[in-house]
């Protein structure tokens, strides 16, 4: 029988995470040894207070809270990164890699912003960076996206990456609440923080959308290039109307590469029921990846969580039980960005009821090169106002903004309430 391999971690970090994948390789311990000939021993911790190692079963003696002691330690195979926040995680990162450690990590904030330049430093001394945990928890994205479409051009890939927005989102649907009654019960069930900006705006899921670009395109994408809005002025008329109409309202995160040319974005959207990310409810994520011949891949999984997350790094980790490439050995190409998005539209305005005003907005639609799929006037709580509800056929964002800023002016629309992009 061949020598069971011995995999030493170091452990950054004791949170949530970090107690998840303590208790995952103890209670696979076995299936750990079955499945890969290894067993993963935690030999150094990497934390402010000692006596946190004793209240999660762990040797006091594995404690330290000078990383160089990790640094200086020949028998350490692999650092595991879970401290989260940009600083100091990249230092301790980069210092563990010139240490020549392997270094596995769920820090999608510090991936977004830096991977590229902490990959290159894990190339340059022949170890690898891994980051599965980064993006979707247990859905195994990337690795996907590493090992199943070789033969394929990746045109898409779209998803629900945030599960507090997806859970604040169903329940709206599903029970007919307001965006503050859900997000309150969000807060109470510790699926939102009590600041809950970077979820409900939009900011984590381009993260983790700013990954997964690089990766399913080659492309040099950057955070700042991606188009973020969030769910906050979402409101139960635009859910009910949705579902009038044969839709769900979802937060996407959204990259399309064509020629060349890389289009990102965050924002609600009305998904058909038709679609499978329709049906994605309460705090799971999906990715839906499009590939040239193979058409939509979608993956579904626990987005976040001790449990979920633990997995990915463990995954990540046995890959080192493993002869595995690095994820980060190809060389990025400058991203061209398009000039301009396509997409159908829902848009929601408040008229008065006067006669023409159809006409007027139809017109300045023609003027702006686009088509209207279906038009409905429906109630208003002003009896005097009417709301008007059109969903057009695909069409430019440039031209779109342009009509929204000639139909804002015209006399007889009151507002511009709710502009939604459309799938399906």
């Amino acid at each position: 029988m061949a020598t069971v391999k011995q995999i030493n971690i170091a452990l950054l970090g004791l949170g949530t995470v970090g107690k998840g994948l303590v208790n995952l390789l103890k209670e696979n311990e076995a299936e750990i040894l079955n499945k890969h000939n290894a067993k993963v021993n935690v030999v150094k911790v990497f934390e402010r207070n000692a006596d946190k190692l004793v209240k999660f079963g762990l040797d006091k003696n594995l404690f330290t809270d000078n990383m160089q002691n990790i640094y200086d330690d020949a028998n350490v195979d692999v650092v595991v990164e879970l401290l989260g926040r940009i600083h100091p995680s990249k230092e301790y990162i980069e210092g563990a890699l010139k240490a020549k450690k392997n270094v596995v990590t769920a820090n999608k904030d510090l991936i977004c912003m830096h991977g590229d330049e902490l990959l290159e430093v894990a190339k340059e001394n022949g170890v690898t960076l891994l980051y599965e945990a980064s993006c979707l928890g247990a859905v195994p994205v990337i690795n996907t996206l590493k090992n199943n479409f070789l033969g394929d051009e990746i045109k898409s890939i779209k998803g629900i990456f945030n599960g507090t927005t997806n859970y604040i989102l169903t329940k709206m649907t599903q029970e007919g609440l307001s965006y503050e009654e859900c997000l309150k019960e969000a807060q109470a069930l510790g699926y939102a923080e009590s600041d809950p900006t970077n979820d409900v705006e939009g900011i984590d899921a381009a993260y983790k959308l700013c990954i997964l670009s690089r990766f399913a395109f080659g492309l040099d994408a950057k955070f700042d290039d991606i188009t973020k809005k969030g769910i906050t002025k979402i409101t139960s008329q635009d859910i009910q109307i949705a579902a009038r109409l044969g839709y769900t309202i979802k937060l996407l995160a959204i990259a399309k590469c064509n020629n060349g040319e890389l289009e990102m974005r965050v924002n609600p959207v009305f998904v058909s029921n038709n679609h499978q990310l329709s049906k994605i409810n309460g705090a799971f994520n999906a990715c839906t990846i499009e590939g040239n011949y193979s058409d939509e891949i979608t993956l579904i999984g626990r987005g976040a969580g001790s449990h979920p997350t633990a997995s990915a790094v463990a995954n990540d980790v046995m890959n080192f039980a493993h002869t595995m490439g690095d994820v980060g050995s190809r060389t990025l190409k400058k991203a061209k960005l398009a000039k301009d998005g396509t997409m159908k539209y829902y848009l929601r305005l408040s008229i008065l009821d006067k006669p023409g005003i159809l006409s007027d907005i139809a017109k300045i639609f023609g003027d702006n090169g686009i088509s209207i799929e279906s038009v409905i006037q429906d109630k208003n709580d002003n009896p005097e106002v009417k709301s008007l509800i059109i969903v057009t056929h695909v069409t430019t964002s440039s031209g779109m903004q342009k009509a929204l800023d000639k139909i804002a002016k015209t006399a007889s629309v009151q507002s511009v309430d709710s502009v939604l992009e459309v799938i399906g």
